[in-house]
């Protein structure tokens, strides 16, 4: 019995300093092992950034996103999330860059747009990151066609097979933690769900899927965000979260598209679905209070 409550004790001291190591590490973006994306693979991707931070025109990135309309971004639900403020982000603090590779530079092409209205779940949870789907409303978007720089993608309609590869893409950080300024895109494949649901147990909630390389190696990572996993010309999930980047034997966890497709379809600048935040929050109160390890390990792997 003695050494039962000492393992006990080493197990959940080991999660405290898992979490004080999450907390203290750089929160940028990463693509771990990826290469230079080209222009026409990744006219749809966009970099959501706050405002106040994006006087050096490039410096204020948090997430990415997919533009699927003329002014219709997806993205993840935390990243519209202030976690330290505990609140939902104005529409005013963020601005959207779409058209460029080199997230400093602003070619002829580039758009920048400020968000008039957002849209997300009230029952995100950004502890269980449950629903962590959102959609900005662009106040500018994409006025004309623009083929060599800017272009909409379609999302998945149809549930993407295991095995499948696929593309993420982000800016930031490589796997030697230097700061990227041009995006990068990496390939992953999808993986069966029962094999997820196996490494991330009660973790893997209804409209979660996973993808990556199970012997490691390459994977989106911490502000990559919000960004899409691509397959097939389509958009098939979401960047939300994971224990790590590139871990073997734990792949990244994505929004699945395919889920929510009703939800996001409906969405529109004009009846938009921006819910009290309220609501959420008080369900991330109660879920912390009755599951105290299990907020500990969430805490532990945010791709923010």
């Amino acid at each position: 019995m003695v050494h039962g409550l000492e393992l006990g004790l080493g197990c959940f001291l080991w999660l405290l300093i898992c979490c004080k190591v999450a907390a203290q590490t750089d929160t940028q973006p990463r693509i771990i092992n990826g290469s230079v994306a080209r222009v026409e693979e990744t006219r749809h991707l966009v970099s959501i950034r706050l405002r106040k931070h994006d006087n050096n025109f490039g410096s204020g990135h948090i997430c990415g996103g997919a533009l699927i309309a003329a002014n219709k971004v997806l993205t993840a639900a935390h990243c519209l999330y202030n976690n330290g403020r505990k609140r939902y982000r104005r529409p005013s603090e963020l601005i959207v860059v779409m058209g460029t590779l080199n997230r400093y530079e602003h070619p002829n092409g580039t758009i920048v747009s400020e968000v008039s209205s957002m849209a997300y779940m009230n029952t995100f949870s950004p502890d269980s990151m449950r629903d962590d789907v959102g959609v900005l409303f662009l106040r500018k978007g994409l006025i004309r066609p623009n083929p060599f720089s800017v272009a909409p993608i379609q999302l998945a309609r149809q549930v993407t097979p295991a095995g499948r590869v696929c593309q993420v893409a982000g800016w930031g950080r490589t796997e030697q933690s230097t700061l990227s300024n041009i995006l990068m895109t990496a390939n992953v494949s999808t993986i069966r769900e029962q094999t997820c649901r196996s490494i991330y147990k009660s973790g893997l909630l209804p409209g979660m899927m996973c993808a990556g390389r199970l012997q490691g190696g390459t994977d989106s990572c911490q502000g990559d965000s919000g960004g899409p996993l691509v397959h097939e010309g389509r958009v098939i999930g979401v960047v939300s979260w994971g224990y790590g980047c590139a871990e073997p034997g734990l792949p990244g966890v994505y929004v699945d598209v395919q889920y929510y497709q009703q939800w996001i379809d409906e969405r529109s600048g004009v009846a938009r679905s921006r819910t009290s935040p309220g609501l959420g929050l008080s369900f991330s109160l109660l879920l912390g209070l009755l599951t105290f390890t299990a907020t500990i390990q969430y805490s532990c792997r945010y791709k923010r």
